[in-house]
């Protein structure tokens, strides 16, 4: 089951007194307000939001909580629901891809995958969806003074994938596009 509204906000806010950052699972079969929760309390994230309302994304949207859209999930479950990105995006907020990679209902470690079924069910471009998946989800998990990017100052971790243009990581799923990984400037394998 679910942590109800009031049992999740007693946990976020005594979480919050011990000096965590809030992250939280929110909206994946029900409306149960978690995006506005998330945004009302400053968490760094709010996590699936299947079913967030258009209020609450209008909420989640002028906060500084980073909505993290999780394709694998319903993908695995055989639903037809997923994360209202375009909304998300067309409101102002804040979106990043994540895999949800869990035993119950995502065994997927494949990025390129999630970022396929963003731009496939998300209607995203592979544009945002590479965005949401590098430098939006290094905001998600606040490393993106270290990493999500490629500028001076930061890890320098890099993939090189084996494709004629960046549009084909939305398009080509399945396949292992992996060319060269590099790591802290570092070739680690090619």
């Amino acid at each position: 089951g679910a942590f109800n509204l009031a049992q999740s906000r007693r946990i976020l806010m005594t979480a919050k007194r011990l000096g965590f950052p809030l992250k939280i699972h929110a909206d994946e079969f029900d409306n149960l307000g978690g995006a506005r929760l998330a945004a009302e309390l400053g968490a760094v994230s709010a996590d699936h939001l299947v079913v967030t309302s258009k209020k609450d994304i209008d909420v989640l949207a002028k906060s500084n909580t980073v909505a993290v859209s999780l394709p694998c999930t319903p993908f695995g479950l055989a639903e037809d629901a997923y994360t209202p990105a375009k909304t998300i995006l067309e409101e102002g907020g804040f979106l990043a891809i994540a895999t949800d990679l869990n035993p119950g209902t995502a065994w997927c470690e494949n990025m390129q995958f999630a970022i396929s079924l963003a731009c496939r069910y998300l209607k995203l471009t592979p544009a945002q969806a590479i965005a949401a998946a590098t430098i939006n989800a290094a905001f998600a998990i606040r490393m993106e003074d270290r990493v999500g990017s490629i500028e001076p100052g930061k890890q320098a971790d890099m993939l090189l994938l084996d494709i004629p243009d960046y549009r084909h990581i939305g398009y080509r799923f399945g396949t292992n596009l992996v060319h060269t990984v590099i790591k802290k400037g570092k070739i680690v394998t090619n």
